[in-house]
């Protein structure tokens, strides 16, 4: 048997961070985090800001942040939870992060933690704003929360624990792999842009043949269907690959009237604007550039694939970050692009580097289906604890 309890019912505080967080300083103990700082089931202390401990004190008497509270987002990417674990260093809160303190004789820390990552659905419904979504702690407040017996709630927290362990271990070994994949390129090839081990540079346009995409004059929002041929713009392009919007397509009769900007297989797609240097390799036919996007088309003396792995390497997405012109929005060129250095490796090289990636890929794509398979478990099991006849 649950019994019904709002979320302020069970926590003996709920308050969130700073609104006026004060100027942080170069580097102290004391630290200051925000939305960006939490996950499910993670915090972390990546670019934390920095306080003076006159100021920290002065923000720490508003959540006191203790082993076993709960942090939640509450602005921006809304509903993320994480409980604090028993060793952290001292920090505080912005804004964007709410503290829950919860009754530990009423509910157990970690069972409520699941519970509140299964009501996602219902933080983002809820959310309210246009640049920047948040929800108002009144809200959080109000939640309904359902606590069985705190047996039951140890054993439900025991079984996502190991589930969630699992994924975060999955995690790791994808982010290691990609380490891997790194490290060897820099073993065989050296930084792309110190060039330490002296390969023979040409201009980009000596290697391949540089177009930009369509003005946004030649695409408008009636163009735009469901299902058909999909436009490939910065936003698509995340973590070297094509994410396609099913929703931002067009027409085949339209898709005619763009031929000169389709994309084929073995091109590279490169973002020209907003977050510029992200890049992929094109997989299939039938994808449009962009009006953000250039495209790259190799013309043999380079591999596709190697050639995405220098211009995505982080040095020279600087070297093109600092070259990009413009007043209201910073972007690329045809001009630009077509004049940058990159070594000239031999294709044997290439080739060798290459095979090393595709068993890497091959691992990645193993691991990454087992990861797969554990969230849609976690998400099976949130659903039946959860998300029954009561919710």
């Amino acid at each position: 048997m649950k019994a019904r309890f709002s979320l302020k019912d069970i926590c003996r505080k709920i308050v969130d961070g700073s609104h006026n967080p004060p100027a942080g300083v170069s580097h102290s103990q004391y630290l200051m985090i925000s939305s960006k700082n939490v996950g499910d089931d993670n915090i972390s202390f990546d670019e934390p800001r920095y306080l003076s401990e006159p100021d920290f004190e002065v923000e720490n008497r508003r959540t006191h942040i203790e082993p076993d509270d709960l942090l939640l987002t509450i602005v921006g990417t809304v509903g993320r939870i994480a409980i604090v674990p028993q060793e952290t260093p001292n920090f505080c809160l912005q804004r964007s992060v709410s503290v829950l303190k919860p009754k530990s004789d009423i509910v157990y820390p970690s069972y409520l933690m699941y519970q509140i990552q299964s009501m996602r659905k219902s933080f983002e419904q809820e959310a309210h704003g246009v640049a920047q979504k948040g929800i108002y702690l009144k809200q959080v407040e109000q939640l309904p929360v359902y606590i069985p017996s705190m047996t039951e709630q140890i054993h439900v927290a025991s079984t996502f624990k190991k589930i969630s362990n699992l994924i975060c271990l999955r995690k790791q070994q994808l982010a290691k792999l990609d380490e891997l994949a790194k490290a060897r390129f820099a073993e065989m090839f050296g930084d792309p842009v110190q060039n330490n081990k002296k390969w023979p540079l040409v201009p980009l346009k000596d290697i391949a043949e540089i177009r930009i995409g369509p003005f946004g004059t030649i695409l408008h929002k009636e163009d735009y269907i469901e299902c058909g041929h999909a436009l490939v713009n910065p936003s698509h392009i995340v973590d070297g690959k094509i994410c396609i919007d099913p929703k931002l397509t067009i027409s085949d009769e339209k898709y005619g009237e763009l031929a000169s900007y389709a994309l084929q297989v073995g091109d590279i797609v490169l973002g020209r604007r907003g977050q510029m240097g992200r890049c992929a390799v094109v997989y299939e036919d039938g994808l449009l550039c962009g009006t953000g996007s250039m495209t790259i088309r190799p013309n043999g003396k380079m591999l596709p694939y190697f050639l995405q792995n220098i211009l995505s390497n982080p040095t020279y997405r600087r070297i093109i970050e600092d070259k990009a012109v413009g007043v209201t929005m910073m972007n690329l060129n045809v001009p630009i692009v077509s004049e940058l250095s990159v070594p000239l490796l031999p294709l044997k090289l290439q080739e060798d580097f290459i095979g090393f990636l595709g068993k890497v890929d091959k691992s990645k794509l193993t691991i990454q289906q087992s990861l797969d398979k554990l969230e849609v478990l976690k998400k099976a099991l949130m659903q039946e604890y959860f998300g029954g006849k009561n919710f």
